[in-house]
């Protein structure tokens, strides 16, 4: 099946580029090509994102374990964990917003690029 769809997609595009030259083929790609090129780098800054973020945790939990072996009493091992596990809670929220929001910005601009395209696909295929 999908197969099938990318071989009509591409038959549609090869029709698309006879119909308009290439060079006009070419521009009316440019926008999809430079949001491929948001999308990638959306996906490398999350991905380094994450990887900050695991690491900083990693330590804090290193952290969080020679704190709690220093503790001499369980209600002040419980205070240690407790103040670990507000530090992470913190810690994801920040990312998972910030994230959501790069998210929502890319979908936003996406949306703007595909009717920008479609509005201008119209104009040149009702000029000819």
């Amino acid at each position: 099946m999908f197969e099938q769809l990318m071989k009509q997609n591409e038959a549609m595009m090869k029709q698309f580029q006879s119909m308009m030259g290439a060079e006009a083929y070419a521009q009316m790609m440019k926008p999809y090509t430079n949001l491929l090129e948001m999308q990638r780098s959306l996906i490398e800054t999350i991905t380094e994102e994450q990887t900050r973020v695991a690491t900083e945790l990693v330590n804090d939990y290193l952290e969080e374990a020679r704190q709690v072996c220093g503790c001499n009493s369980l209600p002040e091992a419980m205070e240690v964990q407790k103040a670990y596990l507000a530090k992470v809670q913190e810690r994801m929220a920040a990312l998972a917003k910030k994230q959501a929001d790069s998210f929502t910005k890319l979908g936003e601009e996406s949306i703007h690029v595909m009717k920008q395209s479609a509005a201008d696909l119209m104009k040149t295929m009702q000029s000819k």
